[in-house]
Protein backbone atom coordinates (compact mmCIF):
# COMPACT_ATOMS: atom_id res chain seq x y z
CA UNK A 1 0.00 0.00 0.00
CA UNK A 2 1.19 3.41 -0.65
CA UNK A 3 2.33 5.68 2.10
CA UNK A 4 2.11 9.43 2.51
CA UNK A 5 4.04 10.62 5.60
CA UNK A 6 3.66 14.61 7.03
CA UNK A 7 6.43 14.89 8.97
CA UNK A 8 6.71 18.65 10.70
CA UNK A 9 10.64 19.45 10.21
CA UNK A 10 12.63 20.99 13.10
CA UNK A 11 16.45 21.96 13.09
CA UNK A 12 18.02 18.95 15.59
CA UNK A 13 19.90 18.18 12.30
CA UNK A 14 21.69 21.48 12.82
CA UNK A 15 21.61 21.48 16.35
CA UNK A 16 23.78 18.12 16.46
CA UNK A 17 26.23 19.13 14.47
CA UNK A 18 27.23 21.81 16.24
CA UNK A 19 27.12 19.37 19.06
CA UNK A 20 29.52 17.02 16.94
CA UNK A 21 31.72 20.29 15.92
CA UNK A 22 30.82 20.22 12.53
CA UNK A 23 29.22 23.61 12.82
CA UNK A 24 30.34 26.48 15.34
CA UNK A 25 28.31 25.63 18.73
CA UNK A 26 28.06 29.43 19.38
CA UNK A 27 25.92 30.23 16.80
CA UNK A 28 22.17 30.73 17.76
CA UNK A 29 19.54 29.08 15.37
CA UNK A 30 17.77 32.76 15.27
CA UNK A 31 20.85 33.99 13.24
CA UNK A 32 19.11 34.44 10.24
CA UNK A 33 22.31 36.16 8.24
CA UNK A 34 24.73 33.43 9.18
CA UNK A 35 22.80 29.96 8.22
CA UNK A 36 21.33 31.67 5.34
CA UNK A 37 25.39 31.97 4.28
CA UNK A 38 25.36 28.30 5.10
CA UNK A 39 22.29 27.63 2.74
CA UNK A 40 23.83 29.13 -0.16
CA UNK A 41 27.33 27.40 0.00
CA UNK A 42 27.24 24.43 -1.78
CA UNK A 43 30.45 23.11 0.02
CA UNK A 44 28.70 23.81 3.47
CA UNK A 45 25.55 22.22 2.51
CA UNK A 46 28.02 18.77 1.38
CA UNK A 47 29.51 18.90 4.83
CA UNK A 48 26.05 18.85 6.28
CA UNK A 49 25.14 16.05 4.32
CA UNK A 50 27.66 13.77 4.76
CA UNK A 51 27.17 14.38 8.34
CA UNK A 52 23.62 13.47 8.36
CA UNK A 53 24.23 10.10 6.36
CA UNK A 54 26.82 8.84 9.05
CA UNK A 55 24.13 8.09 10.73
CA UNK A 56 20.98 9.15 10.06
CA UNK A 57 18.42 8.12 12.98
CA UNK A 58 20.98 9.45 15.43
CA UNK A 59 21.76 13.28 13.50
CA UNK A 60 18.28 13.93 12.84
CA UNK A 61 14.81 13.57 14.98
CA UNK A 62 13.02 13.28 11.86
CA UNK A 63 14.72 10.68 10.55
CA UNK A 64 15.19 8.52 13.77
CA UNK A 65 11.37 7.64 13.77
CA UNK A 66 10.77 7.80 9.86
CA UNK A 67 13.12 5.42 9.27
CA UNK A 68 11.96 3.12 12.40
CA UNK A 69 8.79 3.11 11.15
CA UNK A 70 9.31 2.35 7.31
CA UNK A 71 11.84 -0.02 7.81
CA UNK A 72 11.94 -2.90 5.19
CA UNK A 73 9.50 -1.07 3.52
CA UNK A 74 9.66 -0.24 -0.69
CA UNK A 75 11.13 3.64 -0.83
CA UNK A 76 9.27 3.86 -3.90
CA UNK A 77 5.86 3.71 -2.18
CA UNK A 78 6.01 6.11 0.12
CA UNK A 79 5.47 10.12 -0.43
CA UNK A 80 7.09 12.56 2.01
CA UNK A 81 5.35 15.79 2.87
CA UNK A 82 8.01 17.95 4.81
CA UNK A 83 7.23 21.03 6.18
CA UNK A 84 9.09 23.62 8.08
CA UNK A 85 9.55 27.20 8.57
CA UNK A 86 10.64 30.42 6.68
CA UNK A 87 14.05 30.18 8.22
CA UNK A 88 17.39 29.60 6.88
CA UNK A 89 17.91 27.40 9.67
CA UNK A 90 15.06 25.09 8.91
CA UNK A 91 15.32 25.63 5.09
CA UNK A 92 19.02 24.30 5.08
CA UNK A 93 18.04 21.28 7.36
CA UNK A 94 14.86 20.52 5.03
CA UNK A 95 17.66 20.92 2.04
CA UNK A 96 19.56 18.30 3.46
CA UNK A 97 17.14 15.71 4.39
CA UNK A 98 15.11 16.06 1.41
CA UNK A 99 18.56 15.05 -0.73
CA UNK A 100 18.90 12.05 1.28
CA UNK A 101 15.31 10.74 0.78
CA UNK A 102 15.59 11.41 -2.88
CA UNK A 103 18.76 9.48 -2.99
CA UNK A 104 16.75 6.58 -0.76
CA UNK A 105 14.18 6.86 -3.46
CA UNK A 106 11.90 7.84 -1.35
CA UNK A 107 9.82 10.91 -2.78
CA UNK A 108 9.31 14.34 -2.02
CA UNK A 109 6.05 15.76 -2.33
CA UNK A 110 6.37 19.52 -2.93
CA UNK A 111 6.92 21.26 1.17
CA UNK A 112 5.38 24.46 2.04
CA UNK A 113 6.51 26.80 4.73
CA UNK A 114 5.13 28.80 7.66
CA UNK A 115 6.22 31.85 9.67
CA UNK A 116 9.36 31.01 11.52
CA UNK A 117 9.22 34.43 13.82
CA UNK A 118 12.95 34.86 13.29
CA UNK A 119 12.86 35.74 9.84
CA UNK A 120 9.60 38.04 10.12
CA UNK A 121 11.35 39.69 13.56
CA UNK A 122 14.57 40.67 11.82
CA UNK A 123 12.76 41.76 7.98
CA UNK A 124 10.08 43.51 10.35
CA UNK A 125 9.77 43.63 13.70
CA UNK A 126 8.39 41.47 16.91
CA UNK A 127 4.74 42.60 16.54
CA UNK A 128 4.09 41.65 13.10
CA UNK A 129 6.59 38.48 13.43
CA UNK A 130 3.88 37.70 16.31
CA UNK A 131 1.03 38.18 14.36
CA UNK A 132 2.75 36.19 11.15
CA UNK A 133 2.99 33.32 13.85
CA UNK A 134 -0.06 32.97 14.90
CA UNK A 135 -2.21 33.32 11.38
CA UNK A 136 0.17 30.93 10.07
CA UNK A 137 -1.12 28.49 12.77
CA UNK A 138 -4.69 28.14 11.70
CA UNK A 139 -3.53 28.11 7.80
CA UNK A 140 -0.84 25.23 8.48
CA UNK A 141 -3.93 23.11 10.22
CA UNK A 142 -6.73 23.50 6.75
CA UNK A 143 -3.42 22.47 4.82
CA UNK A 144 -2.60 19.50 6.50
CA UNK A 145 -6.18 18.55 6.51
CA UNK A 146 -6.71 19.23 2.80
CA UNK A 147 -3.58 17.67 1.86
CA UNK A 148 -4.24 14.42 4.31
CA UNK A 149 -7.56 14.06 2.96
CA UNK A 150 -6.68 14.23 -0.40
CA UNK A 151 -4.09 11.49 0.06
CA UNK A 152 -6.31 9.60 1.64
CA UNK A 153 -8.79 9.84 -1.26
CA UNK A 154 -6.30 8.80 -3.77
CA UNK A 155 -5.85 5.27 -1.65
CA UNK A 156 -2.76 6.59 0.47
CA UNK A 157 -2.18 5.25 4.46
CA UNK A 158 -1.53 8.77 5.49
CA UNK A 159 0.96 9.14 8.52
CA UNK A 160 1.55 11.94 11.18
CA UNK A 161 4.96 12.56 12.35
CA UNK A 162 4.95 15.79 14.91
CA UNK A 163 8.11 14.97 15.95
CA UNK A 164 10.24 18.60 14.90
CA UNK A 165 10.10 21.78 14.75
CA UNK A 166 8.28 24.34 17.31
CA UNK A 167 6.01 23.08 20.08
CA UNK A 168 3.10 25.52 18.22
CA UNK A 169 3.52 23.29 15.16
CA UNK A 170 3.85 19.98 16.85
CA UNK A 171 0.49 20.29 17.82
CA UNK A 172 -1.20 21.61 15.45
CA UNK A 173 0.69 18.58 12.85
CA UNK A 174 -0.92 15.82 15.34
CA UNK A 175 -3.95 17.70 16.22
CA UNK A 176 -4.54 17.09 11.93
CA UNK A 177 -3.58 13.39 12.60
CA UNK A 178 -6.61 12.70 15.18
CA UNK A 179 -8.71 14.86 13.59
CA UNK A 180 -8.18 12.58 9.98
CA UNK A 181 -7.75 9.54 12.11
CA UNK A 182 -4.65 8.94 11.17
CA UNK A 183 -1.64 7.39 12.36
CA UNK A 184 0.69 9.79 14.18
CA UNK A 185 3.92 8.32 15.49
CA UNK A 186 6.16 10.65 17.69
CA UNK A 187 9.95 9.49 19.20
CA UNK A 188 11.68 11.47 22.16
CA UNK A 189 15.28 11.66 22.02
CA UNK A 190 15.75 9.61 25.20
CA UNK A 191 13.59 6.66 24.00
CA UNK A 192 13.90 3.78 22.32
CA UNK A 193 11.57 2.84 20.40
CA UNK A 194 8.77 4.29 18.04
CA UNK A 195 5.50 5.16 20.19
CA UNK A 196 2.58 5.27 18.01
CA UNK A 197 -0.28 7.60 20.13
CA UNK A 198 -3.58 6.71 20.50
CA UNK A 199 -6.59 8.16 19.01
CA UNK A 200 -7.04 11.82 21.28
CA UNK A 201 -9.87 13.14 19.43
CA UNK A 202 -13.00 12.41 20.81
CA UNK A 203 -15.57 10.13 18.63
CA UNK A 204 -19.13 10.41 19.01
CA UNK A 205 -20.74 6.77 19.63
CA UNK A 206 -24.68 5.79 20.30
CA UNK A 207 -27.05 8.53 20.76
CA UNK A 208 -24.60 11.09 19.79
CA UNK A 209 -24.07 9.62 16.33
CA UNK A 210 -27.88 9.56 16.25
CA UNK A 211 -27.86 13.03 16.87
CA UNK A 212 -25.91 14.38 14.75
CA UNK A 213 -27.52 12.35 11.75
CA UNK A 214 -30.27 14.23 12.11
CA UNK A 215 -28.62 17.45 12.47
CA UNK A 216 -26.11 16.43 9.61
CA UNK A 217 -28.10 18.80 6.59
CA UNK A 218 -26.86 21.74 9.10
CA UNK A 219 -30.30 23.15 9.41
CA UNK A 220 -30.57 24.50 12.80
CA UNK A 221 -33.35 23.36 14.92
CA UNK A 222 -34.95 25.68 17.14
CA UNK A 223 -38.68 26.58 19.15
CA UNK A 224 -41.00 22.78 19.82
CA UNK A 225 -37.90 20.72 17.47
CA UNK A 226 -35.40 21.69 19.54
CA UNK A 227 -37.17 20.99 22.67
CA UNK A 228 -38.27 17.43 21.97
CA UNK A 229 -34.39 17.28 20.83
CA UNK A 230 -33.70 18.25 24.58
CA UNK A 231 -35.60 16.02 25.64
CA UNK A 232 -34.50 12.96 23.74
CA UNK A 233 -30.51 13.64 23.81
CA UNK A 234 -30.04 16.31 26.95
CA UNK A 235 -26.29 14.02 27.79
CA UNK A 236 -25.25 14.03 24.46
CA UNK A 237 -26.02 17.13 23.59
CA UNK A 238 -23.39 18.17 26.71
CA UNK A 239 -20.88 16.30 25.52
CA UNK A 240 -21.32 17.27 21.57
CA UNK A 241 -20.91 20.91 22.37
CA UNK A 242 -18.11 20.41 24.81
CA UNK A 243 -16.50 18.88 21.71
CA UNK A 244 -17.63 21.39 19.53
CA UNK A 245 -19.48 19.05 17.13
CA UNK A 246 -23.17 20.37 17.78
CA UNK A 247 -23.29 24.32 18.84
CA UNK A 248 -26.23 25.66 20.98
CA UNK A 249 -27.56 29.16 20.92
CA UNK A 250 -29.05 31.10 23.75
CA UNK A 251 -31.08 34.25 24.01
CA UNK A 252 -29.33 36.49 24.86
CA UNK A 253 -31.51 38.32 27.39
CA UNK A 254 -33.61 35.15 29.07
CA UNK A 255 -29.99 33.04 28.68
CA UNK A 256 -31.79 30.22 27.84
CA UNK A 257 -30.80 27.75 24.77
CA UNK A 258 -33.38 27.58 22.15
CA UNK A 259 -31.16 26.48 19.17
CA UNK A 260 -28.97 23.93 17.67
CA UNK A 261 -26.79 23.09 14.98
CA UNK A 262 -24.55 20.87 14.05
CA UNK A 263 -20.85 22.47 13.37
CA UNK A 264 -18.21 21.86 10.12
CA UNK A 265 -15.87 19.90 12.34
CA UNK A 266 -19.32 17.79 13.39
CA UNK A 267 -20.02 17.03 10.08
CA UNK A 268 -16.69 15.94 9.27
CA UNK A 269 -16.53 13.78 12.33
CA UNK A 270 -19.33 12.22 11.04
CA UNK A 271 -18.53 11.69 7.69
CA UNK A 272 -14.85 9.62 8.69
CA UNK A 273 -17.23 7.51 10.93
CA UNK A 274 -19.04 6.10 8.22
CA UNK A 275 -15.90 5.53 6.38
CA UNK A 276 -13.76 3.43 9.64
Amino acid sequence: MKEFHIISSGVSLIQNAQRRGVLPEDIKIRDESYWKEILNNSKEVNKLYSFLKENPKENSAELNTFLRVVENKEPSNISVYLFGTNTASNQLCRKVIEKFLEEENYKIYPPSEVSGYFYEAEIFDENYAKDEFQKDISLLLDRLISIAKRKKEEGYKVYFNPTGGFKAYVMVTALAGFLLNCEIYYMHEEFNRTIFLPPLFYLPKGKEIELLEQLKDRKPRSGGEYERILQKFPQEIERLKLYQLVEVERDEETGKEYRIKITEKGVFILEELKKI
